[in-house]
């Protein structure tokens, strides 16, 4: 019982997380929204990691891999992707429009 307690308030700081990083998104260019929810292995963030290319080409099918396994970061991905077309469409105008039709206007 006391650990349903405590999770409304750790749901609560997750969501909290989450809205942050949407409006952190919402200021940056989609290349830099995508590397911060791209994964990355420790070892290829250590700059004394001395590894061949090889090593690296291999280190990124499994990161590759790793994301394709991992549903959460392909729905990141994904409203990563909506964003980035929804804010496309309402910079050219394609949102009134669609607003208009909906409207009948």
């Amino acid at each position: 019982m006391a650990k349903q307690a405590g999770a409304p308030k750790e749901h609560t700081m997750q969501l909290a997380e989450i809205l942050s990083d949407l409006v952190s998104l919402r200021v940056c260019d989609p290349a830099a929204a995508l590397a911060l929810v791209s994964t990355r292995s420790s070892s290829s963030q250590d700059p004394t990691n001395n590894t061949k290319a090889s090593g690296t080409d291999s280190r990124n099918e499994k990161e590759e891999e790793v994301e394709e396994d991992d549903v959460d970061l392909k729905r990141a991905k994904d409203l990563l992707k909506l964003h980035y077309e929804v804010k496309e469409a309402h910079k050219r105008g394609g949102l009134r429009r669609g607003w208009k039709r909906r409207d009948g206007g």
